[in-house]
């Protein structure tokens, strides 16, 4: 890629005072650069998915809570903001993550395939099922994800990963969590490309923790919804129960350093 400068966005909302600060000390320990993108609130959904022509179900049957709604919004905001700005890539946080050894260099993208749509910045420390290992700076590796590794805590999209994925989500319905979407359901479409950082260089504060110090309404949403999810089918619980068995004995987790 022939942009090397950083291009760093933190999701937040405006009133996170706790979470901002955390995010200032943690990018100011490395001399990173970055901005604040505030969040997608419940307010503004309507005319934020009016601007992509995405349709939303906020009946009491709809699958996505206003949460999960303005969460999905923001991060497809930021992929227009790439777009617009004719950015090669950019690396698009959420307010609650620390950031590993060598963040400053590692968040300079370039080091990844021409054909790259997602690097995963982030581990979740859940077993995975690994790819072929291809050697990196800093004494890092990537590899391509093909199987589910969900998470929004960071991540780059590059110029064309923005394109599809707006296309991929414009006159259509919205009815799947967004980490859902990118980390899962698109896997395994062959013009998508999504790597993934080993060891990661980024990490949630309830993943490292255990238990997070920000407070989340994220959760509560969700159980609001939760009567509301497709069923799983018979077969479909078949295949699950076998992708357990697959990553529980051949599964590695991505590491956080």
């Amino acid at each position: 890629m022939s942009c090397v400068k950083q291009h760093n966005y933190v999701i937040s909302l405006t009133r996170e005072t706790k979470r901002r600060k955390h995010i200032e000390q943690e990018f100011g320990r490395q001399n990173i650069l970055f901005s604040f993108f505030d969040a997608v609130t419940p307010d503004y959904i309507e005319d934020v998915a009016k601007k992509f022509n995405i349709i939303l179900d906020r009946s009491s049957e709809a699958k996505l809570w206003d949460g999960e709604i303005g969460c999905a919004l923001s991060h497809i905001s930021l992929w227009n903001l790439a777009v617009e700005k004719n950015l090669d890539y950019i690396n698009i946080f959420e307010d609650d993550i620390y950031l590993g050894e060598n963040a400053k260099e590692l968040l300079e993208i370039d080091y990844i395939p021409k054909d790259t749509d997602i690097l995963k910045l982030e581990t979740l420390y859940g077993k995975i099922m690994l790819g072929s290992m291809y050697k990196i700076k800093c004494q890092r590796n990537i590899f391509q994800l093909k199987y589910k590794h969900t998470g929004m805590g960071g991540y780059t999209i590059t110029a064309k990963g923005a394109r599809y994925l707006l296309n991929k989500i414009q006159n259509r319905q919205l009815v799947l969590a967004i980490d859902t979407l990118i980390f899962d359901k698109l896997l395994n479409q062959r013009e998508y490309k999504v790597m993934q950082l080993y060891p990661a260089v980024c990490i949630q504060d309830l993943i490292i923790n255990g238990e997070s110090k920000f407070k989340s309404s994220l959760q509560d949403g969700r159980e609001t919804v939760h009567a509301n999810q497709t069923k799983t089918t018979p077969l479909e619980k078949v295949i699950n129960e076998l992708g357990r068995i697959k990553r529980r004995i051949f599964g590695k987790p991505v590491p956080f350093k």
